[in-house]
This record gives C-alpha cells, structure tokens and sequence, in this order.
C-alpha cells in the first residue's frame, strides 16, 4: 500500500511539470508565434532548436500520459482499501460468530455440570434411602412378615422412581451430546465458509492488480502509437525546414567548430552561403586542410540547405558517398530510398537511431525533387 502511495507522488508530481510545460508552452506561443522556434536548456545540445507548436503538442501529450497513469492507480488504490476493508468486516464477523459459539459451549457445560451434580446428589439420596430402608427390614422382620412384606413392596416401588429418573437423566445427556456435536459440526463449516470468502476476496484482489497493470501497459502503447501518428500528421500538414540557410553561421556547418570559424571569418567566410561559395583551395589554405576536405564541408552545407532534410538523414546520405547537391540530384528515389532503408537497419540494431527517425519514401522523393528544381 506505501509503494502505491509513493508512486501517486511521483505521478502527480511529473503530472505538475508537464502540465506546467504547457502553461510554459502556450505563453510562448502568444509570445514567439506557433512557428517561432526556441532551444531548450537541457536538451539544446542533443535536439538543437524546436518550434513552439512541437512543443506545445508534446507537452500536452506527455501531460495526458502522467494523468492518465495518475488517475490508473488512484483507482487501483481506491480499489484496494475496498477489497481489505471488506476482509476486514468478515473477519470481525467472524471473530463475533466464533465468541457466540463459544458462549453456548460454556452455557452447554455449565447445563453438563448440573446434571452431574444432580446424579451425585440423586445417588447420596438414594444410598441414605438404601440404608434407611435397610434398617427399617431388620425391624420388620423383628415384628412380622407381614410388615416386612409391606416394607419390601415400598422399596421396589423407590427402586422403580429411581430407575426412571436415571433413564430420564441418561436421556438429558443424550441430548446434550447431540447438541455439541451439532454446534461442533456448524462451526466448522462455518469457519471453513468464511476462510473460503477470505481466500476468493484475496484472489479476485491479486487479480484485479494484475489487470491494472495490464491495462497500464496496453495505455502505454496505445499512447505511444498516438504520438507516432501525431508526428508522422505534423510532418505531412507543416511545410518542412532545412538546417541551415544561406545567412546560417558558418560555425552551424557541421564539422566547423569555433577555431575554425574564427579562421574563416578572417577571409570574409561568415555564414554558410560564403562558405559554399568560396574557393576549396583558399578555404584549404587557410584552415590548414586539404582541397577535398573543404569540398566535402561546401557539399554538407549545401545538403543541409535542402527542406526536410534531418541530420541524421545526412549522415546516411554521407554513408553512400552522396556529399554535395549535384550526387544526390542524380540518384532514383525508390532505389536510394532501398540503400537507405538498408544502413537505416544497421544502424537501428546499433542503437543510433529510433524507428521514428527511419526518412519515408516521399521524403527522400522530396530531397531529389529539390535538388533538381
């Protein structure tokens, strides 16, 4: 139960940030405009900048998840409590079935005890009787036979009263025999039947844990393949970006750190437009490279300029020796999609990419397209 608690916390609490990033979120979008673009402090450095509208839209989804999973094990918890406090009236239920039985098991013996002492105190009575009458032969066999005769018959007739009366006693404990045996019989089953309760209502509990989490799973994937569609409907709605443009920093090529660009703006090289522009052999001269190095960077620059086009797209390009515009204007679409899709594979089981970064067919269409408009 403190796990589940614990795990409320921490799923209200990320419900709170991501909620908070899209309070974040829409105030940028009044502030920048849906198409403005920002870098974010902890992951500038891996994803650069986003547009405010990406933003929003995974904030909101991020947000939907946490609350989601929230409310899941608010209501398992919810659940439990339920399930235990029901457990708990039918042990105290019970517990109260159990002192009742015991109360009529001491009210039986308490009856068991008198019968007891009523027998001993029959027996006392009649052996006092035994000796009386025994007594009173002696005198009468003095005094006649007549008289003895008549004292005889009395004690026959006593004999008979007593007889009766220790059938009538036998009886009583007869019956009190059956009476335990029934009450023994009725509480056994009544305890087995309660036991059976306990152990169902635990079972359906365990049961009901399993479906929850079940259930947490398949939200997860479902939400997951949400996401998917919403980027792949993003990518066909929104008219797609370059990395770079020809007023880009020249430091923004990649391959071109802050010494070399420093370098390059020493020879009039300020952006990437100059850099694609200028002579390989003085740009090689000045960075202290070779021609075909130079040539290599001019070609990235020149790809990074093309709508659509990721930085892991240009890798994989980079992979098959298409550096420049001119390679890639000449190649077939669905035949350079083929070896795409085949180092995309290496790569995926290498763990460098994720699905979500395998290029479509229409996209590389729109590369070649591009490039030879």
């Amino acid at each position: 139960m403190k796990r589940v608690t614990v795990w409320i916390w921490i799923l209200g609490f990320f419900s709170l940030w991501a909620g908070a990033n899209v309070i974040n979120a829409t105030i940028m979008w009044f502030n920048l405009g849906p198409t403005g673009t920002f870098t974010p402090y902890l992951l500038g450095n891996l994803i650069g900048a986003i547009p405010v509208y990406v933003y929003l839209l995974i904030s909101v989804i991020v947000t939907l998840a946490f609350i989601g999973g929230t409310s899941q094990k608010v209501l398992s918890e919810l659940s439990v409590v339920d399930q235990m406090s029901a457990i708990d009236e039918k042990t105290n239920r019970l517990q109260a079935g159990q002192e009742s039985q015991r109360n009529v098991l001491e009210d039986v013996q308490n009856k068991v005890s008198i019968v007891d002492e009523s027998i001993q105190s029959t027996s006392g009575k009649l052996s006092k009787e035994l000796a009386n009458q025994g007594s009173a032969i002696k005198q009468s066999v003095e005094a006649g036979d007549r008289s003895q005769q008549k004292v005889l018959d009395g004690v026959q007739g006593r004999m008979a009263l007593v007889d009766e009366s220790l059938n009538d006693v036998k009886k009583t404990l007869a019956e009190h025999a059956e009476l335990i045996q029934g009450i023994g019989t009725s509480l056994a089953e009544n305890v087995r039947s309660q036991l059976t309760d306990v152990k169902g209502a635990l079972a359906k509990l365990e049961s009901r844990d399993e479906k929850t989490v079940v259930a947490i799973g398949k939200q997860r994937d479902e939400i997951e393949e949400i996401k998917l569609k919403l980027e792949r409907l993003e990518g066909s709605l929104v008219t797609p970006k370059s990395l770079l443009t020809s007023q880009s920093n020249v430091e923004d090529v990649k391959g071109i750190g802050p010494i070399k660009g420093a370098d390059l703006k020493e020879i009039g090289i300020t952006n990437a437009g100059d850099l694609i522009m200028a002579d390989p052999k003085v740009v090689a001269e000045k960075m202290g490279s070779s021609d075909k190095t130079v040539e290599k960077l001019q070609g990235r620059a020149q790809l990074s300029m093309i709508p659509g086009l990721k930085e892991k797209d240009l890798l994989l390009l980079e992979e098959l020796d298409i550096t420049d515009r001119k390679s890639l204007s000449l190649q077939d679409p669905f035949e350079l999609g083929k070896k795409i899709n085949a180092i995309f594979k290496v790569n995926l089981a290498a763990e460098k990419v994720s699905e979500t970064d395998r290029p479509t067919i229409e996209e590389i269409d729109s590369w070649v397209k591009f490039t030879k408009a």
